[in-house]
C-alpha cells in the first residue's frame, strides 16, 4: 500500500447522496483490520457504521465531526505503518486538509525552476470563495514547520482566515508576496525536507494566476526577524475584533500585547484590513513600561488645593479608565411616555430611566458586570446604579441608588430625594457613591446634543443621555469591551428603548396609551388589509373607537383581491390536473382533464365577492366605522379623505397599513406593454380572458415561479428570466436547488433562466418579443403575454408623510420598530409598507402587535419566527432560521434533513419529491428552523410553526407521538436522529 488507502463516504441507502460525520471510532494512527468500524455517518435514514475492508493505520487528514460530505468523497486514509500515518493535532476540515498537495507538482509555468518539495496552495475556505489575498506570512522562509502551523493568512470573500499545513518541513520560495491575489489551488509556498533545500525569493506570478491586487509592487512580508514579529510576545491574547472591517489575527495579537484599540485605526491592507503595521505605527512610543506605569504628568503652575476624597476618587478612577478598550453606540428614544408615566407616580425621570435602565440590565446581566484583572469577569444580579449629580459648586459626583431591581418607583423616589440633596453639598459617605455596577450621566437638561460618557474600572458601561430633539433622545452606551460585544450592546439598547417608549409593560395598571386630547376617533387605520382589518379588529374588541379607510368598496386588501386568494383559486385548480398524473399508477383511469376557463374565474371571483362582503359586514358589527377613499396627512393628527366618503379627520394614533404595490423594474420598452396590455403584473394579471399559450416571466421569485407553474399546468409554454444567481432566493439554498431539480422533471414546457439581464420588450399584444442576455450571449423569447414579478415596493408619496413627520428607511418603507411605533410615537406602520417578509400572515401579526401596544401591552413582531410558504407544486415552506441564518446571528446550529422519497404516505401518493430540514441550537437543542419542499408544506408547516413559535426542544418533539402513516413522523424521526447525533459527536469529543 504504497500510496495512502482512501476512506470515503459510502452510500448506505439508495437515496442517499451525502452524509454527516457523526463521530470517529478510531483515533489517528490506530491499527485498522478488515471489517473494523472507523467511524459513523448519519444517513437520509438512520446513523449507520463506516467500516473499512482492508488493514493499516488510521491516516489524517480526518474530515471534521459534523462535516456534510458527498458520497465518494474522502473523510480519512489508512497508511502502510504507523509512521507514514498523517498525525495532526486536531482534525482537519476538507477544505483546510487541501491546503497542502499530497504529491511533487508538476512543473508549473507561472513558477521560474519549481522547486521539489510540497505545494501550500491557496485553500478553498468557503463555498463561494474563487480566490483569496495573502495577508501575512506568519512563518518566514526557512522555519521549521509542524503538522497543523499557520503558516499564512488570507482574506476570503468573508473573513480573514488562517491557512495551516498538515506536514513537518521547511518553509521554502518561490513564494506568493503579501497584497497578492491568489486563484484557489494557486501556489502559495512550498515545503522541503531540510533547510539546505529552502529558496528565499518570491514568486514570479503570471496573469494567468495570482495577480496583485492593487497593479503595484508587492508590499513584503514580515519576516520573524522583523522589527515586528520581534514586537510580539509569545502567547500574547489577540484584542478583539474591529466592529468595522476586518484584522488580520497577527496585527490582532499585536494589538492584545501592547494594548491597541483595533476599532479607532484603519487599515492599510487589502481592502482596509488592518495589518500588524498600522498597529505598530499607533503603539510606537505609546506603550507604558508596564500595567501599573502612568504616564508622566507636565508642570502646572500655581498654588493647588488638596482634592477632596470624592475628586481623588474621581481622579483616580479617570486615570484608570483611559486603560478600558470602549467603543460607543447611540440609538434614539421617544421618552415622553416615561415622562407622563413619571409624573403619574410623583417621580422624578431620573429615577424613572434608572429604573428603565434595570429593565434592559435584567435581560441582559453583562452589561451590569464587570472585567477583574486578571481576565476574570465579575456578574452581579443586584442592580446598583449610579446617576451623575451636579453639587452646588459645579462639581460632579455619581451617587448610587442600590437594589433598582427589586424597588418600585415609589421607594426609589425616597431614597433618590436626600440622596441627591447630600450629592449637591458634597455630604455622601463612601457606602453611598462607590461600587456602582452601572452608571447614567443625563446631560439633555443643558441642551447637549449628544455626548459620550467614560466607563470606570468596576462597570462595563455607562449611558449618556442627551437632549430631547425632534428625532428622539438620544442615548449612547459605553461599553468595556472585554465584557460586552456590540452586539449585545445594540440590544441592550433596543430593550431600553422599549423600557422607556413604553413603560406601562414594567409599571402595571396596563391600559389604553392614546394621545391626550379631544378627536374625531382615537385610532385612525389607512387601508383595510390583514394589517389594518387585524388591527382595527383587536381595537374595536377592546372599547377603542376606531375608523378605517379603505380604497374600495369592499376590505381584504391585496391579500383577498390580488394576490393570496385570488391565485390560490388557480393553484387549486393546477394541483386538480397534476393530481391526475398519479393516478395510473393506483389503477386509475379517469381521462385527461380540461380546462374551462370561463367557469374557473366565475369560481375565483365568487370566493373573493363572498369573502369580501362577509369582512365588512364583520367589521361593521365590531362598531368599526369604515369609509372609502383615500386618506393623506394634513398634520400629525388629522387627515384628509378624498373619495366617497370625502372629509377631514382628526385622530389620537394612527396606524398606516397601505400595503406595497408591485414593482416595475427600468427595462426599455415595459412601460408601454404594461399600457397597451402586452404585459401585466402580480396586480393586474387577474382580467385575462384566457390564459396565455406563452408566457414570459420576469422574475423568479415566489409570485413568479406560483404563477410560471399555474400557467403551465394550464397548458402554456413558459419561460422564467432572473437576475438573481438562483431561483426564490428568499428560501433556503438546498430547497430551492432541489425545487429547480423537480420542476425540470415534471413541468416540461417551463425553463428557468437565471444570471438574465432583460435588454428590450417590443411588440404589442399577443406578440411580444423578449430581449435579454445571459453572460456573454443574446437572445430572444417571443410570447402572448409578459408577466412582471419583480417584487413589491412600498409606495407612501399619496400619504404626504412629511407633513406627519414620518420617516422612511430603505427602499422607500416607512422606518418603525418591532412594535410597528414609526419615528412619530403615536403613529404606527405594519405590513408591506414596512418593508421585510411582504406577508399576508406577517401584516396581521404586526397589525395585532401595534394594536396590543396601543392598549398598553408589551407586544413585538419577532421575525425569528415567522413563517411562509410557497405554492409551488411541491411547494416550498419555511419557519424561522435556516442553517447559514443561525449561524450569521451567533447561534450554534446543526441541521437534519429528510427526503420525502423515504415516506411510507408519500409513497402511496406519488408525492416523494423533496425534503424537510429541522435546524435546532446544539447546546440548547431547542428548534430554531424548519424548511420543507413538499406537496403539502402549506400543511405539514403548521406543526413546525408552533415548534419554534413555543421553543420546543428536540427532545421535545422526539418524545411526541406522531400518527401513523402520515408525513408529521418525519418531525419526530428527524429530532431523534438529530439527538443520537449530538450525544454520538459529545462522547467522541469528551
Amino acid at each position: 500500500m504504497a500510496e495512502p488507502y482512501v476512506i470515503k463516504m459510502p452510500q448506505l441507502s439508495d437515496t442517499m447522496t451525502e452524509g454527516v460525520l457523526v463521530s470517529w471510532e478510531k483515533p489517528v494512527g490506530a491499527r485498522v483490520e478488515r471489517g473494523d468500524v472507523v467511524a459513523t455517518v448519519e444517513t437520509d435514514k438512520a446513523i449507520m457504521d463506516v467500516e473499512v475492508f482492508r488493514s493499516g493505520y488510521l491516516a489524517g487528514p480526518l474530515v471534521e465531526v459534523n462535516s456534510v460530505i458527498p458520497v465518494g468523497g474522502a473523510i480519512g486514509y489508512l497508511a502502510e505503518s504507523a509512521e507514514a500515518a498523517v498525525v495532526t493535532p486536531a482534525q482537519a476540515a476538507p477544505a483546510a486538509a487541501s491546503a497542502v498537495s499530497s504529491a511533487v507538482p508538476e512543473a508549473d509555468p507561472a513558477v521560474s525552476s519549481t522547486p521539489e518539495g510540497y505545494a501550500v496552495k491557496m485553500p478553498q475556505l468557503s463555498d463561494t470563495m474563487t480566490e483569496g489575498v495573502l495577508v501575512s506570512w506568519e512563518k518566514s522562509l526557512g522555519d521549521k514547520i509542524q503538522r497543523g502551523d499557520v503558516v499564512a493568512t488570507v482574506e476570503t470573500d468573508k473573513a480573514i482566515m488562517d491557512v495551516e499545513v498538515f506536514r513537518a518541513g521547511y518553509l521554502s520560495g518561490p513564494r506568493v508576496a503579501v497584497d497578492t491575489v491568489v486563484p484557489v489551488g494557486e501556489v502559495l509556498a512550498w515545503m522541503v525536507e531540510s533547510p539546505e533545500r529552502v529558496r528565499h525569493e518570491s514568486a514570479t506570478i503570471s496573469t494567468a494566476g495570482a495577480v496583485n491586487k492593487t497593479g503595484t509592487a508587492p508590499a513584503p512580508a514580515f519576516a520573524a526577524d522583523t522589527p515586528v514579529a520581534r514586537a510580539l510576545i509569545p502567547g500574547a491574547s489577540p484584542a478583539a475584533r474591529p466592529r468595522q472591517g476586518a484584522a488580520s489575527p497577527f496585527a490582532r495579537r499585536l494589538a492584545g500585547q501592547q494594548g491597541v484599540d483595533l476599532d479607532g485605526l484603519r487599515g492599510s491592507g487589502p481592502a482596509g484590513v488592518i495589518v500588524a503595521a498600522d498597529v505598530l505605527a499607533v503603539g510606537a512610543g505609546s506603550v507604558a513600561s508596564g500595567p501599573s506605569a502612568r504616564p508622566a504628568e507636565p508642570a502646572v503652575p500655581g498654588h493647588g488645593r488638596p482634592m477632596t476624597a470624592i475628586e481623588k476618587a474621581i481622579s483616580q478612577a479617570m486615570v484608570a479608565a483611559l486603560s478600558i478598550p470602549v467603543f460607543h453606540v447611540t440609538v434614539k428614544v421617544r421618552p415622553e411616555a416615561l415622562i407622563r408615566a413619571a409624573k403619574a407616580h410623583k417621580a422624578s425621570l431620573t429615577v424613572a430611566l434608572a429604573k428603565a435602565a434595570s429593565q434592559a440590565l435584567a435581560q441582559h446581566p453583562l452589561v451590569n458586570a464587570a472585567y477583574q484583572p486578571t481576565d476574570h469577569i465579575v456578574e452581579r444580579h443586584q442592580h446598583d446604579i449610579g446617576i451623575a449629580a451636579t453639587t452646588e459648586d459645579g462639581g460632579l459626583v455619581v451617587p448610587v441608588l442600590r437594589g433598582v431591581e427589586r424597588k418600585g418607583l415609589d421607594q426609589l423616589q425616597t431614597e433618590w430625594t436626600p440622596l441627591v440633596e447630600k450629592a449637591r453639598k458634597r455630604r455622601l459617605s463612601p457606602p453611598e457613591y462607590t461600587h456602582p455596577t452601572f452608571t447614567i450621566s443625563n446631560m439633555g437638561m443643558y441642551g447637549i446634543t449628544q455626548f459620550d460618557a467614560i466607563v470606570t474600572p468596576g462597570t462595563a458601561a455607562i449611558i449618556a443621555i442627551a437632549g430631547n430633539g425632534p428625532e428622539g433622545m438620544p442615548i449612547t452606551i459605553t461599553a468595556d469591551h472585554r465584557v460586552v460585544n456590540g452586539a449585545e450592546a445594540a440590544l441592550f439598547l433596543q430593550d431600553l428603548k422599549q423600557a422607556i417608549e413604553y413603560p406601562e409593560a414594567w409599571l402595571g395598571g396596563g391600559g389604553p396609551i392614546l394621545p391626550e386630547g379631544e378627536h374625531d376617533v382615537q385610532v385612525l387605520v389607512i387601508g383595510a388589509g390583514p394589517g389594518g382589518e387585524d388591527c382595527a379588529r383587536e381595537l374595536a374588541e377592546h372599547g377603542i373607537q376606531v375608523a378605517m379607510v379603505n380604497d374600495a368598496p369592499l376590505p381584504g386588501g391585496e391579500c383577498l383581491w390580488r394576490g393570496c386568494i385570488p391565485s390560490k383559486a388557480w393553484r387549486a385548480a393546477a394541483d386538480r390536473i397534476r393530481d391526475r398524473e398519479h393516478d395510473a399508477a393506483m389503477g386509475l383511469t379517469l381521462g385527461a382533464p380540461r380546462l374551462d376557463w370561463a367557469q374557473l374565474e366565475r369560481h375565483r371571483r365568487g370566493i373573493l365577492q363572498t369573502r369580501g362582503e362577509m369582512a365588512l359586514k364583520t367589521d361593521r358589527g365590531m362598531k368599526i366605522q369604515v369609509l372609502e377613499g383615500y386618506a393623506r396627512f394634513i398634520s400629525d393628527h388629522s387627515v384628509e379623505i378624498t373619495g366617497k366618503d370625502a372629509r377631514t379627520l382628526s385622530f389620537g394614533a394612527c396606524v398606516i397599513a397601505t400595503g406595497a404595490p408591485a414593482f416595475v423594474p427600468s427595462i426599455p420598452g415595459i412601460q408601454e406593454a404594461l399600457k397597451s396590455g402586452a404585459a401585466v403584473t402580480s396586480d393586474t394579471v387577474w382580467n385575462l380572458s384566457q390564459p396565455p399559450k406563452r408566457l414570459c416571466v420576469i422574475g423568479a421569485g415566489a409570485i413568479g415561479m406560483e404563477m410560471a407553474q399555474m400557467f403551465h399546468d394550464f397548458g402554456a409554454e413558459v419561460r422564467v428570466l432572473e437576475a438573481l444567481p438562483r431561483p426564490v432566493a428568499e428560501m433556503e439554498k438546498e430547497i430551492a436547488a432541489q425545487l429547480m431539480q423537480v420542476l425540470t422533471r415534471n413541468s416540461p414546457r417551463l425553463q428557468v433562466l437565471t444570471g438574465v439581464k432583460v435588454a428590450e420588450i417590443t411588440g404589442r399584444p399577443g406578440q411580444l418579443e423578449i430581449r435579454y442576455q445571459v453572460g456573454e450571449e443574446t437572445a430572444s423569447y417571443a410570447c402572448d403575454l409578459l408577466l412582471v414579478a419583480t417584487g413589491k415596493r412600498p409606495d407612501t408619496h399619496g400619504l404626504n408623510l412629511a407633513a406627519a413627520g414620518v420617516a422612511l428607511g430603505e427602499r422607500g418603507a416607512i422606518a418603525a420598530d418591532a412594535s410597528g411605533r414609526s419615528s412619530v410615537p403615536h403613529i404606527y406602520a405594519v405590513g408591506d409598507v414596512i418593508g421585510g417578509y411582504m406577508l399576508a400572515h406577517t401584516a396581521g401579526q404586526q397589525g395585532r402587535v401595534a394594536a396590543a401596544h396601543l392598549l398598553g401591552q408589551d407586544a413585538r413582531y419577532d421575525a425569528a419566527k415567522d413563517s411562509g410558504v410557497t405554492f409551488t407544486r411541491p411547494q416550498c415552506a419555511f419557519v424561522g432560521y435556516s442553517l447559514e441564518q443561525a449561524k450569521a446571528v451567533g447561534i450554534d446550529a446543526v441541521e437534519v434533513k429528510a427526503p420525502l422519497s423515504i415516506d411510507a404516505k408519500a409513497m402511496m401518493t406519488g408525492e416523494t419529491d423533496g425534503l424537510i430540514k429541522m435546524v435546532a441550537d446544539r447546546v440548547s437543542h431547542g428548534i430554531v428552523g424548519v424548511h420543507f419542499l413538499a406537496d403539502h408544506a402549506d400543511t405539514l408547516v403548521g406543526e413546525a410553526v408552533l415548534m419554534v413559535s413555543a421553543g420546543l426542544t428536540l427532545e421535545q418533539v422526539a418524545g411526541a407521538i406522531h400518527p401513523h402513516p402520515t408525513q408529521t413522523e418525519l418531525f419526530g424521526e428527524m429530532a431523534r436522529r438529530l439527538l443520537s447525533r449530538l450525544r454520538r459527536s459529545t462522547q467522541a469529543a469528551g
